[in-house]
């Protein structure tokens, strides 16, 4: 019979790093990309201004359907079109509960990124840049990403009140909420400067599109 020896935090973090490191570097690839086309091609920007504005007009129900859509609806349909997923008798449940978990938070990094300009303004220097994303990967992050990963962890555990207890435990802080938050602070940090980068009306809608282009690349790598 072999003997499992759990891995120790810092080993399940270089696990994490070592596992997110493909995805990170597609992803800065894309950051790159949807930066310099913002910069180069007057359609983007109007494209995103469009949105911005929708944004602006429809306030937090816009926000809601905009971050659930890219989260769930445009990364699942995707995933059937081209990875041919098998589907899941729960889809629709799943599907259901995400959209209801992301739209929530949609609504918190609007507000978020309200909070922000009323305390450091609306540049996009380098001094501005780097205290939004200070605030935002070490602050913000972390509370909204352990809020995410917990109703995720109570929804595996079939809903039960027990779960609560178990996800402020040392052991699912140490083995899942530590590696995860390294894994995305390695990769996510260079998106949220980009985020900042964009002008305030269009900081959601980039937000929304890197996010959509995080899973879908681990629907790819997971596929591959």
């Amino acid at each position: 019979m072999e003997i499992v020896v759990p891995r120790t935090p810092l080993q399940q973090v270089r696990a994490a790093v070592k596992a997110n490191l493909l995805p990170g570097l597609v992803l800065w690839c894309g950051l790159a990309a949807l930066v310099s086309s913002y910069l180069l091609s007057p359609a983007v920007q109007a494209g995103l201004a469009a949105w911005g504005n929708a944004k602006q007009a429809g306030g937090y129900p816009f926000a809601f359907a905009s971050y659930a859509a890219f989260a769930v609806l445009v990364p699942e349909a995707l995933g059937q079109l081209l990875l041919k997923q098998p589907w899941r008798k729960t889809i629709w449940a799943d599907m259901a509960y995400a959209t209801l978990v992301f739209g929530c938070i949609g609504i918190t990094v609007d507000m978020f990124y309200v909070l922000q300009v009323s305390l450091f303004g609306e540049g996009n220097d380098g001094a501005t840049i780097a205290k939004k994303m200070l605030v935002d990967q070490f602050v913000y992050s972390p509370m909204t990403n352990f809020a995410v990963i917990a109703l995720f962890a109570w929804r595996e555990d079939g809903y039960r009140a027990r779960s609560w207890k178990h996800v402020v435990s040392a052991e699912f802080l140490s083995s899942r909420y530590l590696p995860l938050m390294v894994a995305l602070w390695c990769v996510w940090i260079p998106g949220v400067v980009a985020i900042y980068f964009m002008p305030t009306a269009l900081q959601f809608p980039v937000a929304s599109l890197i996010l959509s282009f995080w899973i879908l690349i681990f629907k790819f790598i997971r596929k591959g």
